[in-house]
């Protein structure tokens, strides 16, 4: 009979345990907040896969190019190809600026998925991020997106490094975004 307390320790070990897990993409999310509304680069940066991030990043502005320059009316271009390759070397560019920690910090200040997104006036910028509500949406084990309620705002895509340890890897567009290149 003396099983039955080392089963109920064993039971709530576990127990708490796969809380504690499923708790830490929020706990991650806290920290980045803190660190944003802090102004702590470095501290923001510890929760970021930079090179995951840009190559994320990097996909999609290169996907909604091909799209613009796929579309019917540039079929018949002949400068098309030459559009490509600028908008190629424009592409990393503007990716290199936005997945930088002051880039990211801005994105995630405003809430929003965008290259040159606006924080919020600075006498108002702690107040606004801590008061954005985001939600976490697991999309399995070792993946969730971050969200506002702000509508077209895209996602923050979080990838589990750990047990309890998450990092920012990808972005998703807002969908006007990624419309507008239709």
């Amino acid at each position: 009979m003396k099983k039955t307390p080392a089963l109920a320790a064993v039971a709530i070990a576990a127990a708490l345990l796969a809380l504690s897990s499923y708790a830490s993409p929020y706990w991650t999310l806290h920290q980045m907040k803190t660190a944003i509304a802090e102004k702590d680069a470095d501290g923001l940066s510890e929760h970021i896969d930079f090179p995951a991030l840009r190559e994320s990043f990097k996909g999609q502005m290169m996907t909604m190019m091909q799209k613009r320059l796929g579309s019917a009316g540039m079929a018949n271009n002949p400068f098309a190809a030459m559009g490509q390759m600028m908008g190629a070397a424009l592409v990393n560019q503007v990716v290199d600026a936005a997945v930088s920690p002051a880039g990211v910090m801005a994105m995630m200040e405003a809430g929003k998925v965008k290259p040159g997104a606006r924080p919020a006036p600075a006498a108002d910028a702690d107040a606004a991020i801590e008061t954005t509500d985001y939600s976490v949406d697991y999309r399995g084990w070792s993946k969730v997106a971050i969200s506002t309620s702000q509508q077209d705002a895209g996602k923050f895509i979080l990838k589990r490094t750990g047990l309890w340890s998450w990092q920012l890897s990808a972005l998703e567009l807002p969908e006007s975004t990624l419309n507008a290149a239709d």
